[in-house]
Formats: C-alpha cells, sequence, structure tokens
C-alpha cells in the first residue's frame, strides 16, 4: 500500500509539473506582446531570436520586447533597447558581420538592415532624451 502511494503521489506531481510548463508555453505562444529582461529567462529564451540574443551589450541597462502582429500582414517584432549610450559602432560592425548591409532608402535616422531574406529588416533609432539606442528587428511573417 505505501509503494502504491509513492507511486501515486510521484505520478500526480509530474503531472503538475507538465500542466504548468504547458500552460506557460501555451502563455507565451499565443502572448500578443511581452516585456522583459535578459534574467526572465523562459520569456527570453522563448522569444528572444538567436541575432538579438549575441548582439553586443553596449550598455548595462537594456530590456527586451516582443510583439505578434496578426492579421492580414501577420508580423513578430523583436526589440531591445539599450539606456545610457548612443554609441552604435558595435552594433554597426556586428550586423555587418553577419551580412546585414544597410539599407540606403531607409526613412529611420540611423538606418534599416537588411540581408538575403527579404522578410526580415532590422532598424536602429536613438533617442535623446533619456538617451536609449532601440534596436528593432521585423520578420514578416507573409514572406513565409
Amino acid at each position: 500500500m505505501r509503494g502504491s502511494l509513492k507511486i501515486a503521489l510521484s505520478v500526480l506531481a509530474i503531472f503538475f509539473v507538465v500542466l504548468y510548463c504547458g500552460l506557460q508555453y501555451f502563455k507565451m505562444e499565443f502572448a500578443d506582446s511581452s516585456d522583459y529582461t535578459e534574467t526572465d529567462r523562459l520569456e527570453y529564451y522563448f522569444y528572444t531570436p538567436k541575432l538579438l540574443k549575441s548582439m553586443p551589450r553596449i550598455s548595462n541597462n537594456y530590456s527586451f520586447h516582443y510583439s505578434n502582429v496578426s492579421g492580414p500582414n501577420p508580423t513578430l517584432i523583436y526589440q531591445v533597447n539599450f539606456v545610457g549610450t548612443a554609441d552604435i559602432s558595435k552594433i554597426e560592425k556586428y550586423l555587418e558581420k553577419n551580412g546585414y548591409k544597410k539599407d540606403e532608402q531607409c526613412s529611420f535616422s540611423q538606418g534599416c538592415w537588411v540581408r538575403s531574406e527579404p522578410n526580415i529588416t532590422v532598424t536602429i533609432e536613438i533617442e535623446d532624451n533619456p538617451v536609449t539606442v532601440h534596436i528593432e528587428m521585423v520578420d514578416n511573417q507573409e514572406s513565409h
């Protein structure tokens, strides 16, 4: 009797852990947006694309944002914001190293960066007050 109780409790505990993890996954999968930092491990690993994960940290004060825009032109938008700096030279070198080229026909102040995938664009903007570098990676899902 004691052995079967331990087995039943173990199975029940495993069930609740799997249920909890499944609910967290579905919550993130169907979220419209999320603001998070690198210390929010689940969101960071789930939402952040490799390009932003490996990007040089040009400030110690930074955060991430994810948006899922649905509709006739579905789009995923990933952002990283570095507060307290306006130096984007390391970011530009990093983008070039990863195959991105500056698009001269861009309306953003610091430029748009494109690669061979026509559906992904990276933009860089600098805000003055407070000094912040906004990097946005737009993935137009319509092209997939």
